[in-house]
């Protein structure tokens, strides 16, 4: 826990969570409403194995109206499979920890995508729950083939590792513009019926594009994340800054590791920063909190002058 003359922080641990996301989400709700008044941000730190953070940031919208939230699901090296998550002295799993900051302050959050579009938008004409079966009338694995060329023809499991749909983070205005959109894996093909199984459900007539997880594109992004940041901030120097990486980042996706934080300091200069590698993340997008993959979310806390 830490604290200012204008920010009051709160800590908090939840379990379980497995099966409890949308219970959890109210607490949470209820507990923010009875902390002090102005800016609230919520950081929320999930078990990836036990929970669904789509239902928890719903229920917390159901329970509070709209928080903004930062955080990232709790991550490992894929062979413990278990996550830990800590809160004062207690360390535990099957969980979600976090804090709530209120009080007089401002918070400028933005997400650099670790995956950029390789196509026009296009639309899914024909889709079943998380299937896409044409787009643009025409059969959805038919449209993915075309952009197999080269080595990802040969190799379609590396095709599946960097190549993603983007669909729209707002399903009201159907949108797959910069900033617009959110990535969902590839998760099956079936050849004979021609469709892509993807990590989330789609709808007949929702936009969608093809993404491709690029390392130099990803820091033409970053760089113009950060180049928002300090327009926000306009000359300002941050309180402290929070920064959740995707683990597909960092040295898996530039070669070399450090990139994030050290595009960060260049551009905005020295500041107190933390931050985690997580195995999906969470930020605000519109007037809503999102679900985000291969996304790097820094939020800059500046505090108010009286």
């Amino acid at each position: 826990m830490f604290s200012s003359d204008q920010i009051q922080s709160d800590a908090f641990l939840f379990k379980p969570l497995r099966e409890r996301d949308q219970e959890i989400g109210h607490e949470i709700a209820n507990a923010g409403r009875r902390r002090g008044e102005g800016s609230s941000l919520l950081i929320l730190l999930p078990d990836t194995y036990n929970g669904q953070p789509q239902p928890l940031l719903q229920s917390l919208h159901e329970g509070a109206g709209f928080v903004p939230v930062v955080g990232a699901g709790s991550s490992e090296s894929g062979m413990a499979r278990a996550t830990y998550q800590l809160c004062g002295d207690e360390v535990t799993t099957n969980s979600v920890a976090g804090m709530h900051l209120s009080g007089s302050f401002d918070a400028a959050i933005d997400i650099t995508q670790g995956c950029q579009p390789i196509t026009e938008p296009m639309v899914i004409t024909k889709a079943e729950k998380n299937l896409i079966v044409e787009i643009n009338h025409r059969p959805a694995l038919e449209v993915f083939a075309r952009l197999l060329k080269g080595g990802l023809a040969e190799d379609l499991r590396r095709a599946l590792m960097v190549l993603f749909v983007g669909l729209p983070a707002d399903r009201a205005q159907n949108s797959v513009a910069p900033g617009k959109y959110v990535v969902r894996n590839i998760i099956g093909l079936d050849p004979q019926k021609g469709v892509l199984g993807v990590a989330e459900e789609v709808t007949d007539g929702e936009a969608m594009i093809f993404t491709l997880r690029d390392g130099e594109r990803a820091r033409e992004d970053l760089n113009q994340m950060l180049r928002r940041q300090a327009e926000k901030l306009g000359g300002k120097k941050p309180a402290f800054g929070v920064y959740f990486n995707c683990c597909a980042r960092g040295s898996s996706l530039y070669g070399i590791p450090g990139i994030d934080s050290a595009y960060i300091s260049q551009a905005l200069g020295e500041f107190p920063l933390i931050g985690m590698f997580g195995g999906y993340e969470l930020a605000p997008l519109g007037p809503a909190n999102h679900l985000f993959a291969y996304t790097g979310v820094l939020a800059l806390i500046t505090e108010r002058l009286n």
